[in-house]
């Protein structure tokens, strides 16, 4: 990654914290040297800043990438100020919101801290491929129906299985006939394996038998795939584990890691705190 796309990501991470921290009204000690930015009374030291963006890496930075990152500071500062001058910070539902973003970044911290560490070793990289390596040698064609929420696809799905035709089914219903009524994108062209996306979907794909439908997969940004094996043809003799799909199944077994430790962890949890529902409340 060079260092402008690293200097995107960071102001985007480092606008989030500032965000964080403006919302969830922490006050820190004023401190006079070392200023790097001042709005009114409030500063940011340098001190402050290597906290979050170490020397190693703004070092490294363009000027203007600096510049604009102690802009959106400055930015923040300001509106959240004014916020807190017209009592904004005082409003119950707002009070609310800051209960709740102090709640998921201690949530999200404790996570991250606990999982410490971890990672993925060569030898884990190389035993996933050994073990999928067959489906690294295929190319698929799918047809494909993408729907809004898992209701709308179990409702799809069990229609399916009942039946119904995929195509038309794909046509009247997957969000991909948004962008274009004309060409809704119902069929794929073949795809290799590493091509689709997340790995756990391409698991279940390059399974699937001849004519085969999947059950609902969690797809992007909340919907979910219906997925139906039209061909599959072989493209390689031997795939080869170059470092690009190295780095494909790394991020991948590093988030299932992560999942998994995620759920043992709060299983863990539940066995220190005690949970109860009632449910009646909500019926009277």
């Amino acid at each position: 990654m060079n260092f402008l796309k690293r200097g995107k990501k960071l102001i985007t991470l480092f606008t989030f914290f500032l965000i964080c921290i403006i919302s969830v009204n922490i006050v820190c000690a004023k401190k006079e040297k070392n200023v790097l930015v001042r709005v009114d009374g409030s500063t940011l030291t340098l001190e402050e800043f290597q906290k979050y963006i170490p020397e190693s890496e703004y070092k490294n930075l363009p000027e203007e990438t600096i510049t604009e990152i102690l802009n959106n500071w400055a930015n923040q500062q300001i509106l959240y100020l004014e916020a807190r001058k017209r009592g904004i910070d005082k409003e119950d539902s707002v009070r609310l919101l800051i209960d709740q973003y102090t709640k998921n970044l201690m949530a999200t911290a404790l996570i991250r801290r606990s999982f410490g560490n971890t990672t993925v070793s060569e030898t884990e990289i190389l035993n996933y491929f050994t073990a999928h390596q067959e489906e690294f040698t295929y190319a698929v064609k799918l047809a494909q129906i993408v729907l809004p929420s898992y209701e709308s696809a179990i409702v799809t799905y069990n229609e399916i299985r009942a039946g119904a035709d995929f195509m038309k089914l794909a046509k009247e219903r997957s969000l991909t006939r948004m962008e274009n009524a004309e060409n809704p994108r119902i069929v794929t062209e073949y795809l290799p394996r590493g091509r689709i996306g997340d790995f756990a979907t391409e698991e279940v794909i390059f399974n699937l038998k001849m004519n085969e439908v999947s059950e609902p997969i969690s797809y992007v940004q909340g919907t979910y795939l219906i997925v139906k094996l039209l061909d599959k043809k072989k493209i390689l003799a031997k795939p080869e584990l170059s470092d690009e799909l190295k780095g494909q199944i790394y991020n991948y077994l590093i988030s299932k890691k992560y999942q998994d430790f995620f759920q043992s962890f709060l299983d863990s949890l539940k066995t220190v705190y005690k949970v109860t529902t009632d449910l009646e409340l909500l019926k009277k």
